[in-house]
């Protein structure tokens, strides 16, 4: 019996930052695959140099997302708050532990950003994933920081 040998690239190709950017920021000029898809009403710039796009998503109360772009994946994050303006963290990271499965395809960490700490949304993405992969994880992690925006402001603010 012949044996076949499967490769696997280490280095995935992908869309990049730069080409989703323009896909998303020039809607005339974009594919009827990408006019099908429903992006998020946003502010769209990029840092061109980190290969992110930094979303004000209009959708979401204007909340901003980054969406970054490395080798071999694709990251969305979303701030929430900072650590330090949550009443009681150790509790909410508890509740946030446990409540972690019920937030679809979104996981909440901490981050630090200009020198603080901030509770995020995020998610991750292989680097080759399609458009309508990218679309639903911006939604979906956005989705997730307003649930546990609404859940620290109910009950840790």
């Amino acid at each position: 019996m012949e044996q076949i040998a499967l490769t696997t690239p280490t280095v995935t190709n992908g869309i990049t930052a730069s080409e989703l950017y323009k896909l998303v920021s020039q809607p005339a000029a974009a594919s009827s695959e990408n006019a099908t898809l429903e992006w998020p009403e946003a502010t769209i710039s990029l840092d061109e140099s980190n290969q992110t796009l930094i979303w004000e998503l209009n959708d979401y109360g204007n909340l901003p997302i980054t969406l970054s772009r490395s080798e071999n994946e694709w990251v969305a994050m979303a701030p929430i708050v900072a650590v330090d303006s949550v009443k009681n963290s150790a509790e909410l990271n508890e509740v946030l532990l446990r409540q972690g499965i019920s937030l679809p395809l979104a996981s909440v960490g901490i981050v630090e950003i200009d020198g603080n700490d901030f509770y995020v949304a995020y998610g991750q993405l292989f680097g080759d994933s399609k458009l309508e992969s990218i679309c639903a994880e911006l939604h979906a992690t956005a989705s997730a920081a307003m649930d546990v925006a609404e859940l620290i402001q109910t009950h840790f603010a």
